[in-house]
């Protein structure tokens, strides 16, 4: 199950030489990353739905973006009397899904800055939690719609949808208002995707690929491209120095 994301206090600032300016360090610096085809090498929820469905589904998602609607309204739809079981949907995984190769390098850098990191998903809990766990990663927080099993069947379940919008499953603005209130400094953004854009327009620096990087170029978000996370590491720190500069002229 998903574990709601909370920072233990522990982080402290520490002296970083690689800056030449007192940049915000430990908790000051909030990192939300987005899983599928972020965090992950591929959508793996795409991947789950056409390896179960086929490709039908992505008519009835077209049809709700279409209306300026997003996945709270075409996700109940599809996962309606999904005819699984965990067994088998764990199986597919195993099979065609993996993280990122750099991303626990990623992880470990964060964790050396003590900066606060967790994944933010409008994808399912079932393969995020296997897929951290297989990397030993399974401690980094997150938030995403739950799959829940019945009789063979599943459904979804969005206990972290906004009250204030509804558009999204799972509103990942909501945990960059977390960070606001947490008092972060800076609050960093890495993603690929439709449920990526609100949180990438009130983030402070935004790293971005696919739909996202589209997005942020049509809407002049101040975006970082990357393709994976050996090129969000390498441009982490000069991004962040960058931002320092920026809100201390």
């Amino acid at each position: 199950m998903p574990v709601t994301p909370s920072w233990n206090g522990k982080g402290k600032r520490k002296s970083d030489n690689m800056f030449k300016r007192d940049l915000p360090n430990g908790p000051d610096v909030w990192v939300l990353c987005d899983f599928d085809g972020t965090t992950s090498v591929r959508d793996v929820q795409n991947m789950l739905l056409d390896h179960f469905l086929g490709e039908d589904w992505r008519k009835i998602v077209q049809a709700a973006l279409a209306q300026g609607k997003k996945s709270s309204e075409y996700m109940p739809r599809i996962y309606t009397d999904w005819r699984t079981t965990r067994e088998e949907m764990i199986r597919v995984i195993d099979e065609k899904a993996q993280i990122d190769p750099y991303f626990p390098e990623f992880v470990a850098y964060c964790q050396q800055k003590g900066y606060h990191l967790e994944i933010v998903s409008d994808g399912l809990d079932i393969y995020i939690n296997h897929l951290l766990a297989k990397e030993k990663l399974d401690f980094i927080p997150f938030t995403s719609n739950r799959l829940v099993f019945d009789n063979d069947k599943a459904r979804i379940e969005s206990p972290f949808q906004s009250d204030f919008c509804g558009l999204c499953g799972n509103c990942k603005k909501r945990r960059v208002l977390a960070a606001r209130k947490a008092d972060a400094q800076c609050v960093v953004y890495v993603g690929d995707g439709i449920s990526d854009e609100c949180p990438a327009a009130i983030s402070d620096v935004v790293f971005a690929k696919d739909r996202l990087l589209a997005y942020c170029q049509e809407h002049h978000i101040p975006a970082q491209p990357f393709v994976d996370f050996s090129q969000v590491l390498e441009a982490f720190p000069r991004a962040l120095d960058e931002y320092w500069v920026s809100v201390t002229k």
